[in-house]
């Protein structure tokens, strides 16, 4: 690695430490300290998270299936636990993908393009699903203790997840529901001098579900069961923690837009921009004012994340020596694109 690469990694992680640093330093300890727990639900938080951790590993196996690829629900869940771990040593939530790509295509060497657009539909099923739970949860609940600052930025808030969730659904729609029409446009789109060859691969695979619209929804309401799972894991650690923290249905708005923000690649998981939007949300949104410390909450909300990703390093140590060839390749196409070169995955170049 070279010193570059080095200062790079080094600053990814330093930013998250020094917000989480920052933040942290404005939590009552002292009043946390003396106040009951309940550890019950602390345990149930982490049961809750796994359940949801486990619907998205057994939605992407169903939009495997779909491509044409056969995958077993075994095979998914190892794949999806090593990947939710690597999500915590690259910038963003990218990096587990990423593998995930790369180690199903060189398994299904006739359905590479196939295997890649799998990863990439999950993903963006992933975030519509999120993005529907952020649009429901801000037509229920409207923020109280906001200055003129906060209520304007709410309301950026409110005008991107509108816009982004009707281009969304769009989008989704034409590529199930659409008929011969939006092949002829995949077709035209192939054609164009810049992007063409790109359409010309991934049109096609993603035009695949068309011919299965019913696995398409069901797989956009597992992500709703998902995100609700983790939701619901967070509301749980905050009853567990304090006796006055914001309602369940406040959760349905704070949680999501924590989500959003955190799945920009900025830092590690999202660390120290998850809990620095919490922290703001925790302030704004709730009807009465509570004691509970956003901050405190997520944290402990991203040591739950941490016990399930010990899953994935499990599945890692006891893996094939090819399982791990694509981890590698993973972090080295990263890597390369940090360094702004510009290099395909083996993915693509046997493709």
């Amino acid at each position: 690695m070279t010193w570059k690469k080095a200062a790079t990694l080094a600053l990814k992680f330093a930013i998250p430490v020094a917000i989480i640093a920052w933040l942290a330093n404005h939590i009552d300890w002292a009043q946390l300290s003396t106040q009951p727990k309940d550890y019950r639900l602390l345990a149930c938080a982490l049961a809750v998270a796994m359940i949801g951790l486990s619907l998205s590993f057994a939605r992407w196996c169903l939009l495997v299936r779909c491509q044409g690829i056969s995958l077993s629900m075994v095979e998914a869940f190892r794949l999806g636990s090593i990947g939710f771990l690597l999500n915590f040593v690259s910038a963003g939530s990218v990096g587990g993908d990423l593998f995930k790509a790369i180690f199903l295509a060189k398994q299904r060497p006739g359905k590479r393009i196939e295997a890649v657009a799998s990863v990439f539909v999950d993903r963006g099923v992933g975030l519509f699903g999120l993005l529907l739970l952020v649009a429901l949860g801000l037509m229920l609940v409207q923020p109280s203790h906001s200055t003129e600052i906060d209520r304007e930025q709410m309301q950026q808030i409110k005008a991107a997840t509108a816009i982004l969730t009707t281009i969304g659904t769009v989008v989704l729609c034409g590529l199930v529901f659409g008929g011969k029409g939006v092949d002829r446009l995949v077709r035209w789109g192939s054609q164009l001098a810049i992007v063409g060859p790109v359409v010309a691969k991934i049109g096609p695979p993603l035009r695949m579900f068309h011919a299965h619209p019913i696995a398409f929804l069901v797989s956009i309401v597992m992500s709703l069961g998902v995100h609700s799972s983790m939701i619901l894991s967070m509301y749980l650690i905050a009853r567990g923690l304090y006796s006055d923290p914001p309602t369940l249905i406040e959760h349905f708005v704070i949680v999501p837009i924590g989500m959003l923000a955190a799945a920009m690649p900025i830092t590690p998981a999202g660390l120290g921009v998850y809990e620095a939007t919490i922290e703001w949300l925790y302030r704004i949104v709730p009807a009465t004012t509570t004691s509970a410390s956003g901050t405190l909450v997520a944290l402990v909300f991203e040591i739950v994340k941490v016990a399930m990703a010990a899953i994935g390093t499990v599945f890692y140590w006891t893996s094939s020596e090819e399982l791990r060839e694509s981890v590698e390749e993973a972090e080295e196409a990263e890597e390369d694109e940090d360094d702004g070169e510009v290099s395909e995955p083996s993915v693509e170049k046997e493709a």
